[in-house]
């Protein structure tokens, strides 16, 4: 065997993994381990030939470039030798490796040796003593050995800072010196002592330790010492503490019902059970934009006020819904509610204020939403209440729109509304006056319910606002409300009357239609503040209806035969579109008469001479009185129209108020207007009304008269013959000379007033023509 054959052999026997390098790095010679161990990781060639430093430098780690770097310094001569420790894990295991290169020289080649040697085991090992030594020196651990004889051979381990004790102090010490006061700890040593693995939690020196004893047997089966370790578990049992007053809490926010309850029982529990005692919870006050302290806790120091302050964390935490710290204060926000402010010691104390911050928010929004449902509840209490009473009123309401259609006189339409408004509800009693112009008091004219002398008892004027509301409702036009009687306005003396028969409550309206006001509506409850907004609304259209039916009557009794009250006026109101036609265009302007059309409105007829019809036209459309304005026909030097007018207009008002208007003519001014009314109308009234509404009118002279026809039936037959269309029909053809001789209209001119052709003009026409006719024959 050659001297090569038996330095191959000699590398091969060495379990190591070496490999020689020419001075250009490339694998020269290798030993079974080198190969072996490339074909174990996944080489299927020989790695001789191969250049050990492109495989370093085409490698995807850190240490390969080292390793190459170090190759090279030993071929370039700056280096003799290299080495480096590494990583080298396969899929099935974590291995390390140290490598070391040395330098080779023969004669004047350069070689370098590479080794390769696996050191895992080694390095394990040392793993697990620096591990156990970080342990040591930083997990708050006690790491401790007892002999047979009880007493500390070995005690170390960080979690001895916190007892003041020092690694090794209490070598050498007995157990039953140690734990003579602590039986509960002294117990679980001798246990173990005994053979019996423990596993216990002890409290020695106010700090709380999960504590494992483990026995450890000698050959013979005896135990030889028992080694241990001890946890400081101090904060998480404290935190666990915590976490079962927050449930205890968190039952008793339960049982809350409003955020003032909320914040009391938070911060005394705080203090009592979370080892909290500054605390302080603000509310977010929406009136004032602020946080308002709402509770506080009272056994320390409080918190200062600044806190709160627009620049103070509780702000800040408020408005950016985090928390906020100031040294040891924090400021939790409690959502949209407000803040949880206290002062902590450490993470441990941080963690429980969240938790509390976090069961506070919770409970005042529930508290907000049980306010809210009980506000909604009591809501839906008062609208229940209110649809009752609504449904009370439209009944009401509807008794006396039934008792108003079969009225036929005022006195009628007084006694059926002052009866039905006492027949049930609230109301005692009611009454209906009227205004005496002479004297100024209110006279009463009708009255339903127990007034047992009242209105004889006081005297009620216009004049005296401390009598009784009606006087008042009278001389302003409004309703008067009085919701509580003993603590009203008004004198001693009414007072005293109304509670005498039981009235807490009243409300006085005008009977008020247009212009025109027929007297005074007074209502009187058993009960204060019965007249809310939707009482006093309903009453408010009762006497409007009042008012209207008051109002149809008196016009039905201009209307009917029999004696009448003929007012004759001097006109110069250019406000009126007749006077504003004469003066403007200097012509004679003649009122022929006044149709009800179908759609509710009224068409006056008036002619006007000798002047164009389309200036006519242009100045009548810019009337305020005027809505819609046709040419009917035109003869000679006189045209017919016919005007829409609105309800404020001259005619409108006259009709409202129950006035016919007989003749009207201007030219020149002024215009000359006779009107009539029924013979017990309030003539001082009217003319007051017209006059405030069309100044530039006086009254020239007032007359009875008879009327020679009374036309009460006929207008009964008329509504009850004719459709709406064919009165309107008749009426238009009446008052556009279409059944004069010579004809004023044809009836094409007719129909076009009307926006009607010529036929169906006919038609209604012939119709309401022979409805009348068949009457008049047949009776």
């Amino acid at each position: 065997m050659s001297r090569t054959d038996i330095e191959q052999l000699a590398l091969d026997v060495v379990p190591v993994n070496v490999a020689v390098l020419d001075e250009n790095g490339v694998v020269v010679a290798t030993n079974d381990a080198w190969e072996r161990f490339g074909r174990e990781n996944g080489l299927s060639e020989p790695t001789i030939g191969v250049s050990y430093l492109d495989v370093c430098d085409g490698a995807d780690e850190l240490t390969a470039d080292e390793a190459a770097t170090g190759i090279r310094a030993i071929l370039s001569g700056n280096r003799t030798d290299f080495s480096l420790e590494y990583p080298c894990h396969s899929p099935d295991e974590r291995r390390w490796f140290v490598m070391r290169a040395a330098d080779v020289t023969d004669d004047d080649n350069r070689y370098v040796v590479v080794a390769h040697m696996d050191v895992t085991e080694r390095h394990e090992s040392e793993s697990e003593v620096e591990r156990y030594e970080m342990i040591v020196r930083n997990v708050p651990v006690i790491f401790f050995v007892i002999d047979a004889d009880g007493t500390f051979q070995l005690v170390e381990g960080s979690g001895l800072e916190s007892t003041g004790l020092e690694d090794g102090e209490l070598v050498g010490e007995s157990i039953d010196d140690r734990y003579e006061d602590h039986p509960d700890i002294l117990e679980n040593c001798r246990r173990a002592l005994s053979g019996e693995p423990i596993q216990a939690t002890s409290e020695f020196g106010g700090i709380i330790y999960d504590v494992v004893y483990q026995p450890v047997f000698d050959s013979a089966g005896d135990v030889d010492r028992v080694i241990g370790v001890s946890v400081d578990v101090t904060r998480r049992e404290r935190h666990e503490e915590a976490l079962a007053a927050l449930s205890d809490i968190t039952r008793e926010l339960l049982e809350t019902e409003t955020s003032d309850e909320v914040c009391a029982v938070t911060v005394e529990a705080a203090e009592r059970l979370l080892s909290l005692p500054r605390t302080r919870i603000a509310l977010y006050d929406e009136s004032t934009g602020t946080l308002r302290t709402n509770a506080e806790t009272t056994g320390a120091e409080a918190l200062p006020d600044e806190l709160l302050d627009g620049d103070g964390i509780a702000w800040q935490s408020f408005i950016e819904n985090e928390a906020a710290f100031d040294d040891e204060i924090v400021s939790l926000p409690l959502g949209t509610h407000g803040v949880f402010i206290t002062e902590i010691t450490g993470n441990a104390t941080l963690d429980i204020a969240e938790l509390c911050a976090a069961a506070v928010e919770s409970a005042l929004g529930r508290a907000v939403r049980q306010r809210r449902l009980q506000e909604q509840d009591a809501t839906l209490r008062r609208q229940n209440a209110a649809l009752e009473r609504l449904n009370e009123l439209n009944e009401g309401i509807r008794r006396i729109d039934r008792a108003l259609v079969e009225a036929r006189t005022r006195e009628e339409i007084e006694s059926a509304v002052s009866s039905r408004l006492t027949s049930g509800g609230p109301y005692r009693f009611a009454w209906i006056g009227v205004e005496d112009p002479a004297t100024g008091r209110v006279v009463p004219h009708e009255s339903a319910g127990i007034e047992r002398g009242y209105l004889d008892a006081i005297s009620i004027t216009t004049t005296d606002e401390t009598t009784d509301p009606a006087g008042t409702a009278l001389k302003t036009g409004r309703a008067q409300v009085v919701q509580d009687v003993l603590r009203g306005p008004l004198s001693e003396q009414w007072q005293s009357e109304a509670l005498k028969r039981g009235y807490r409550s009243s409300c006085a309206l005008p009977l008020r239609y247009g212009d025109a006001v027929y007297g005074v509506l007074s209502v009187y409850s058993d009960q204060p503040r019965t007249f809310d907004e939707l009482e006093r609304a309903v009453l408010e259209d009762v006497s409007q209806t009042i008012a209207y039916a008051i109002n149809a009557v008196e016009s039905k009794k201009a209307l009917a035969g029999g004696e009448v009250v003929e007012l004759e006026f001097d006109i110069e109101d250019s406000t009126v579109v007749f006077v504003d036609i004469a003066e403007t265009l200097d012509c004679h302007v003649e009122f022929m008469g006044v149709a009800s059309k179908h759609d509710g409105t009224v068409t006056a007829f008036f002619t006007v001479d000798d002047t164009a019809s389309e200036d006519v036209r242009a100045l009548a459309s810019r009337s305020l009185e005027v809505i819609d304005i046709e040419r009917v026909s035109s003869r000679e030097d006189s045209t017919l129209f016919a005007a829409t007018l609105t309800d404020s207009s001259f005619v409108g008002t006259l009709l409202d108020h129950g006035a016919v208007p007989e003749t009207f003519t201007v030219g020149p001014l002024p215009g000359t207007v006779v009107v009539r009314l029924p013979m017990n109308a309030d003539v001082r009234t009217f003319v007051e009304v017209l006059q405030t509404r069309f100044p530039a009118l006086e009254l020239r002279s007032r007359r009875h008269r008879e009327r020679p026809v009374a036309s009460g039936d006929l207008d009964t037959v008329l509504a009850e013959l004719l459709t709406d269309r064919q009165l309107e029909v008749l009426e238009t053809a009446y008052y556009s000379g279409f059944f004069d001789s010579p004809r004023k209209s044809t009836g094409e001119e007719v129909g076009g007033s009307l926006g009607i052709s010529q036929p169906t003009f006919q038609h209604h026409l012939r119709a309401a023509e022979r409805k009348l006719l068949r009457r008049l024959l047949e009776s």
